[in-house]
């Protein structure tokens, strides 16, 4: 697959997506995140509240955007992965996240709908609409790779990487009753060797209200991951009281707040 109107097709068709990178300590980090594009190009906007993390991304020798929860997707879907560097470009001001990126993520994320669905809502909260936008810029048709989707709830995204590079796909994993997992691709490809994590996230539908991720970490060898941590919680968050969904936004509100001011 090129960088053609194909791949701009499956990132407009798609509604949630997971993104891994290079951590500073060479190992590999991954949390889901919302596709949009930005004059074709992929990128993943991320309000203030999420500073620190948004420039760790960007200063990754790798990053990638992975496509494969088949849920609440169009027609012209497919699983795939975009493998490029990333680059960080900050829209302090939100015009380019209002000009361009809005009327994306209110089409897929519906909880941004409550906060910035009108101009008067976009004025009252404010501190949401600056971004920080981080471009996947793929440079060649070998940067973006196929992948299954993750159709079962025990489908995980695996990340893997030498320090520098990382590979991505899509696996299913099988407790052996021990500190190992053992991992089967869901495209059928042997598994490199090296530092690797595990990602799964799970969201409400069709609301997005919650949206809960998990992350186990550990070194990949022969198919066998030796796990070194794993996560609390590996299901969906319970429904939220209305008072917590009172106490969440107003926590969202002052991490917005003190990244516009960092």
């Amino acid at each position: 697959m090129s960088l053609d109107a194909d791949l701009h097709q499956v990132i407009r068709s798609a509604t949630a997506a997971e993104l891994s990178w290079v951590g500073p300590d060479g190992r590999p980090d991954a949390a889901p995140a919302t596709p949009l594009l930005l004059a074709d190009q992929p990128v993943v906007a991320l309000p203030y509240a999420y500073d620190q993390l948004a420039r760790t991304i960007a200063k990754a020798p790798a990053v990638g955007l992975t496509l494969s929860d088949p849920r609440l997707t169009g027609a012209n879907w497919k699983p795939l992965a975009v493998i490029a560097r990333p680059r960080l470009i900050e829209d302090r001001d939100g015009a380019i996240f209002a000009e361009h990126l809005v009327t994306q993520e209110l089409r897929k994320y519906p909880p941004a709908r409550a906060l910035i669905d009108s101009p008067m809502l976009r004025r009252e909260h404010w501190w949401y609409v600056p971004r920080l936008l981080i471009l996947i810029e793929p440079d060649s048709a070998t940067a973006v790779t196929a992948v299954a989707a993750r159709r079962e709830p025990s489908d995980l995204l695996l990340s893997v990487t030498d320090g520098i590079d990382i590979t991505i796909d899509t696996v299913r994993p099988e407790d052996t009753g021990t500190e190992q997992l053992r991992l089967t691709s869901l495209t059928g490809r042997a598994l490199p060797d090296g530092a690797a994590a595990l990602l799964g996230h799970d969201f409400s539908v069709p609301d997005f209200e919650r949206w809960t991720s998990w992350l186990t970490r550990g070194q990949l060898s022969d198919g066998f991951l030796r796990v070194e941590e794993r996560p609390e919680r590996t299901t969906l968050e319970p429904t939220l009281t209305l008072w917590q969904r009172f106490r969440r936004q107003r926590q969202l509100e002052r991490a917005c707040r003190r990244g516009l001011n960092a």
